[in-house]
């Protein structure tokens, strides 16, 4: 859904952008207008669904019997965490997420946007839909694997809500200490399984891609 609504959002930032004048004519173009989008999309969805973001990430180590578990479900984690903590609670970890989005999603979004024109270009037709897979598959798994240390972040410092005493004190005490205690290679700890998931990622972008085609056909 998140995926959905990110594509949506990124058509809309990149028109804004290349719609835009200045003295010198577009405000951004090409690359620049793709990256941007994609990044603001990206945190603008990201802002909008954090709470149940994080209720899903704490809830989802929350295992056990029913009687021992910390939180009974989505409203209790919420309730329970803004009478605790306050809003900064719920948003806990939101500095190392919105670093990760634009990372990810400007690379997500734009990468694809900018290869697939650059590649049209040089072709002079549209590219088949194997290519744009291979094309989306590719800036998927490259986003991912740049993104992730900042992902292992914000899921650590995600999981500190609720807690009595939390181990890490801001984001940049989180990098710290993860890489004094654990070392780099715990950056990328299930980096691997992302690689796998990011082909569902990939075909959304595609299949995106072929429902704007659709649509431009049928003149909606």
């Amino acid at each position: 859904m998140a995926d959905e609504e990110g594509t949506s959002l990124q058509d809309l930032y990149k028109n804004i952008l290349r719609n835009g004048y200045s003295e010198g004519g577009h405000v951004f173009s090409g690359a620049s207008a793709n990256f941007i989008a994609g990044a603001a999309a990206g945190c603008t969805t990201l802002i909008l669904i954090y709470p149940l973001d994080i209720a899903h990430t704490r809830l989802a180590a929350d295992i056990g019997r029913s009687n021992v578990r910390q939180f009974r479900g989505i409203y209790h984690f919420l309730s329970t965490i803004r009478e605790k903590d306050g809003i900064q609670g719920i948003y806990r970890g939101l500095p190392a997420s919105l670093q990760g989005m634009i990372v990810h999603r400007g690379l997500y979004f734009g990468g694809f946007d900018t290869i697939k024109e650059i590649l049209s270009e040089e072709s002079k037709t549209e590219l088949t839909l194997w290519k744009r897979w291979v094309v989306a598959q590719a800036v998927t798994t490259s986003a991912g694997l740049l993104s992730y240390p900042l992902d292992t972040v914000r899921r650590r410092m995600m999981m500190q809500s609720g807690l009595e005493q939390p181990m890490y004190h801001s984001t940049l005490h989180c990098w710290k200490t993860i890489y004094r205690t654990e070392g780099v290679s715990s950056f990328y700890r299930g980096a691997l399984s992302n690689i796998f998931r990011s082909t569902g990622a990939a075909a959304i972008l595609v299949l995106y891609d072929e429902v704007k085609k659709f649509m431009k056909w049928g003149g909606l």
